[in-house]
């Protein structure tokens, strides 16, 4: 991993638990967008019994019985919503979010292709447990993009993240941890004036999770990063067992060994944007100043 640009941070920016999350497909052409009756007739057949709510092409909604959300008067089913295709500018993404598309060695061909853009998103899905959302989410990008086949590419605010398509397509979880090969990024950045580097993960406090954070030195920032996505993951799948002064297995030789144990601590990230972190102290390899 390695990242020449020098940016200066925007501390100020926040990002917060997720009432909307918003998915955007890119196109290099202007696309026809399928009427409600499709697209309800495409969720139905993935997601089970589903009611369009609004067929505005403008707007278009539809309930998904599979996903309820209780309410103190009942339950009601989680909605999807998917907007009209738009113009697409790429500089709307940033030279900080530029930095970090590992996953896409040709991101900024693609952004330069792209010039539509087609918006997804939840509605009155954030009171599901998490889990049961991520399913959701996922189901309905891995829908999306079923609907429009000349799509190149997908974006994921909450996550920095962007993907070709077939990393969708071909998506190698399942369940609700589908969501981690979109919905989570694996950050890294050197310290500009300094030998000390910083991996972050970005995208779980979309959910109210915490990321996880490192600030180090000597260490292979690839190791890093397996490591930053295992312990990321964990938190996801168990529901974030790790409490504040516990520690996890560190890394010996480049592998997670039980016998190198890892402080964790719960801070706000170093790294923009604002948000809760598990700050994992690497022993000797720490960088920076802990209490």
């Amino acid at each position: 991993m390695e990242s020449e640009r020098v940016l200066q941070q925007n501390l100020d920016e926040k990002s917060e638990f997720q009432r909307l999350f918003q998915m955007y497909l890119l196109f290099e052409e202007q696309v026809e967008r399928p009427n409600a009756e499709v697209i309800r007739t495409a969720l139905e057949a993935r997601c089970g019994k589903t009611d369009t709510v609004s067929a505005a092409d403008a707007l278009s909604s539809f309930a998904i019985e599979a996903y309820k959300v209780t309410y103190q008067d009942g339950e009601m089913p989680a909605q999807v919503m998917m907007a009209d295709v738009t113009p697409f500018q790429s500089d709307t993404i940033t030279d900080l979010e530029r930095t970090q598309f590992w996953t896409m060695p040709d991101a900024e061909n693609v952004l330069q292709r792209c010039r539509y853009k087609l918006m997804i998103s939840d509605f009155m899905a954030a009171g599901l447990d998490y889990k049961s959302r991520c399913d959701l989410l996922a189901d309905w990008l891995e829908t999306a993009v079923s609907l429009f086949p000349s799509c190149c590419a997908i974006w994921i605010p909450s996550s920095g993240k962007l993907m070709h398509t077939a990393e969708i397509i071909e998506n190698p979880y399942e369940g609700a941890a589908r969501f981690l090969q979109f919905g989570l990024n694996i950050r890294f950045f050197t310290i500009h004036g300094t030998d000390d580097s910083l991996i972050d993960s970005l995208g779980l406090f979309a959910l109210g999770l915490p990321d996880v954070q490192y600030h180090f030195h000597t260490l292979d920032p690839n190791d890093v990063s397996r490591h930053a996505f295992s312990v990321a993951a964990y938190l996801f799948e168990a529901e974030v067992p790790v409490r504040d002064g516990e520690t996890i297995a560190g890394l010996l030789d480049g592998e997670m060994a039980p016998d190198v144990h890892w402080p964790c601590r719960f801070e706000m990230a170093l790294i923009q944007p604002s948000r809760e972190v598990m700050d994992i102290c690497p022993g000797e390899y720490a960088a920076g100043e802990r209490e």
